[in-house]
């Protein structure tokens, strides 16, 4: 009875085929995949691993046989136990056991089971009829390729010139380049004064350059002399006051502008008024302490939290902290509520 090849059947059906007391055979979906090496396309497959903590009889494999072998579902587990103790038995014996269609069974160097699965078979059913085929890359021109041939391209072939041509061609060639020029040099001449003054710049070949004449500046440059006595005037005329005077040092000149001394900077000051705590006899009272200590910590605290807090005194043997404190009991009534609304416990207390 070939079990492995019920085994393999179960596959193309099922995900998972269980050996009782051996283990079980799982499949797995794999997509299709690329090797690149090989240049080899494999299709969607189902991968077989085995889990050997899967070996519960679940009676799949068991019925499958009793229905194939025409058999009692005793008789079929009989069958099962007896293939699972002889391959117990060869792997014991340090033997690689071949399930056909399936794969490999062997023992590691930590005398786990390990699996190596046959990949000639896809137990994929939606890809029936798929093989892994290879194709080779296809070679695609580079640049490099593209520029090379549109140069080989753009090259034209030389033409071969009979001897007997080259005399007549290189007249003709001479002639096309003298009648112009002779031409020319006759008709511009007639055309045009090349004699005149045409070219200011001197640069008319028919007509010889000027030489440079030197001629001495007659006119000297007068300067205006500067008053020392009314630029005096004009700074001792600004009013002890000021910062800033323009004086003239021509007469009809611009006025320059001539700072006499700093200005003082304006310090800011302060606005804070300094209000005195005992003015302040109503406070809205947080809590009442025998040590310092304690109300010093407290005070600290509410600081944190944004309060105005502060140890107004001792009253009746006990630290008064006061996280706020005001003139009018007005102000206090309604701050009150407020300090209530911060899950504070305060009291107002006339001190």
């Amino acid at each position: 009875m070939k079990i492995d090849q019920y085994i393999s059947e179960l596959l193309f059906q099922y995900d998972c085929v269980i050996v009782p007391e051996l283990g079980g055979f799982v499949g797995n979906y794999k997509p299709a995949s690329i090797q690149s090496i090989q240049n080899t396309f494999n299709p969607p497959s189902k991968q077989i691993s085995f889990n050997r903590h899967l070996n519960s009889n679940d009676g799949l494999l068991a019925n499958h046989i009793a229905q194939k072998e025409n058999v009692s579902y005793d008789r079929a587990c009989e069958e099962i136990n007896a293939f699972t103790l002889a391959i117990q038995q060869r792997l014991n014996a340090k033997e690689s056991v071949l399930m056909e269609e399936v794969g490999t069974l062997f023992l590691d160097t930590e005398n786990r089971i390990q699996f190596e699965p046959k990949l000639s078979t896809n137990y994929l059913l939606a890809s029936y009829g798929l093989t892994s085929f290879q194709k080779s890359p296809i070679k695609r021109a580079t640049l490099e390729d593209k520029i090379t041939k549109e140069f080989k391209d753009r090259t034209t072939p030389l033409k071969v010139v009979k001897e007997g041509n080259t005399s007549t061609k290189k007249w003709m060639l001479t002639a096309a380049i003298t009648i112009p020029f002779i031409f020319f040099s006759i008709w511009i001449p007639s055309k045009y004064n090349l004699g005149g003054d045409i070219n200011y710049a001197h640069l008319n070949p028919f007509k010889p350059t000027p030489a440079s004449v030197y001629s001495e500046r007659t006119a000297v440059p007068v300067f205006e002399e500067v008053d020392e006595n009314d630029i005096q005037s004009q700074l001792l005329s600004s009013s002890e006051d000021a910062y800033f005077v323009k004086v003239a040092f021509a007469k009809n000149g611009t006025p320059v502008t001539i700072k006499l001394k700093e200005q003082p900077t304006i310090e800011a000051v302060s606005t804070f008024v300094a209000t005195n705590k005992k003015e302040l006899q109503y406070h809205l009272v947080s809590g009442c302490f025998s040590k310092k200590s304690n109300a010093k910590q407290m005070v600290k605290s509410l600081k944190e939290e944004g309060f105005n807090a502060w140890i107004v005194g001792k009253r009746k043997g006990l630290w008064t902290v006061s996280c706020n404190s005001f003139a009018t009991r007005r102000e206090a009534v309604d701050a009150l509520a407020d300090a209530r609304f911060s899950n504070v416990k305060v009291w107002v207390l006339n001190y």
